[in-house]
């Protein structure tokens, strides 16, 4: 059922329910449509309407003699019919701007931050999986000691960007070596991506002395596990009390699911990864494949990094602002990539 399908009452009278039960979150009652948008028919004309439209499986009563809400193919057909491009303001631009370039150029930071902002301004669950930062190239290393058995490997990326890495050394390295070390790292690994570091960083080193390639081992072993790509290490997301409070899940098994899903990292990686084609994707209610999150709706997009793709979004109840959600996420995505693209030139 396409909603040009409907006649103008039918169509009036859905997105008066979809309207009111975005903003309440209680079933939608015909006196009460008649009150809020001045409907020039009777409540039972509406009654009549409301039945039309449950039959076309576009609204649903919860319970007898209880108001109507939206169902999934509603929803469905209300975000691919219905929404326009709605912009965000001045304002609301300016602060996710000022959020983002507060974190610098650390790729980590500024796809954590992104998080939070779409947390924070959708008052939903904000989410974000970096790019595959193992297609980067090396630009610069620096080994800078800590602490005895502790050193700090900083990797800079070319386009700006930077991945730090905090290495446990058992083995104390003097000063004069360490510093021999970084210069050898520099002249050899300038130019290769992580992957091919990855790949092949034994045999990039192996004419060295026994003494230089005991401290390259030692720093093989602590950083390459790091450099493998832990996308549990690259995900982030911000926001769970914003969805613990929503109507919801206020029941106790509507919190448990939530909290099980807020948990299961893995799952949520996952669903990033399914949804990482281009433009803006929405998932809604029973439309996800995963049982815990279908009480939820998914809006994402991507963002690049080089050849890599990150994906960011908002995860929240059925019953969202979808425009404004969808808006946000679509300028958090080009102010990543214009960010990440041009580190030193904000938008």
């Amino acid at each position: 059922m396409a909603l040009n399908e409907l006649t103008e009452r039918e169509r009036q009278v859905f997105l008066s329910i979809v309207d009111s039960f975005i903003q309440t979150a209680e079933p939608v009652g015909s006196r009460y449509l008649v009150k809020k948008y001045g409907f020039k028919f009777s409540p039972s004309t509406i009654r009549n309407i409301m039945t039309d439209l449950e039959d076309k499986g576009l609204i649903d009563q919860p319970h007898t003699s209880a108001g109507r809400i939206p169902t999934t193919l509603g929803y469905r057909q209300y975000v691919d019919n219905l929404i326009g491009v709605t912009k965000l303001d001045g304002t609301e631009k300016r602060a996710i701007l000022n959020h983002l370039t507060r974190i610098a150029l650390d790729l980590d930071g500024i796809v954590e931050k992104a998080s939070e902002v779409l947390g924070g301004i959708s008052c939903l669950l904000g989410v974000a999986l970096a790019p595959r930062f193992n297609r980067g190239k090396v630009e610069k290393i620096e080994l800078v000691r800590l602490t005895d058995g502790k050193l700090l490997m900083v990797l800079r990326i070319q386009a700006g960007l930077v991945k730090t890495i905090f290495l446990e050394i058992e083995e104390e390295i003097p000063q004069d070596l360490l510093e021999a070390t970084n210069e050898i790292l520099n002249e050899r690994l300038y130019g290769l991506s992580v992957e091919q570091l990855q790949d092949s960083f034994g045999d990039i080193f192996s004419d060295l002395d026994s003494r230089r390639r005991m401290v390259i081992n030692l720093i093989r072993r602590s950083a390459l596990g790091v450099l493998n790509i832990d996308s549990s290490r690259d995900f982030h997301l911000f926001g769970a009390r914003n969805v613990l409070i929503q109507p919801e899940f206020q029941s106790n098994e509507g919190i448990d699911k939530m909290l099980e899903l807020i948990e299961r990292k893995d799952v949520l990686i996952k669903v990033l990864l399914d949804r990482q084609a281009e433009g803006v994707s929405i998932v809604i209610g029973e439309e996800n494949e995963i049982e815990l999150m279908k009480n939820c709706s998914l809006i994402t997009t991507t963002f690049k990094y080089q050849d890599a793709i990150g994906t960011i979004g908002v995860i929240g109840p059925v019953r969202m602002k979808y425009d404004k959600v969808i808006a946000l996420v679509q300028f958090m995505s080009e102010a990543l990539s214009h960010m990440i693209a041009h580190p030193q030139n904000a938008l």
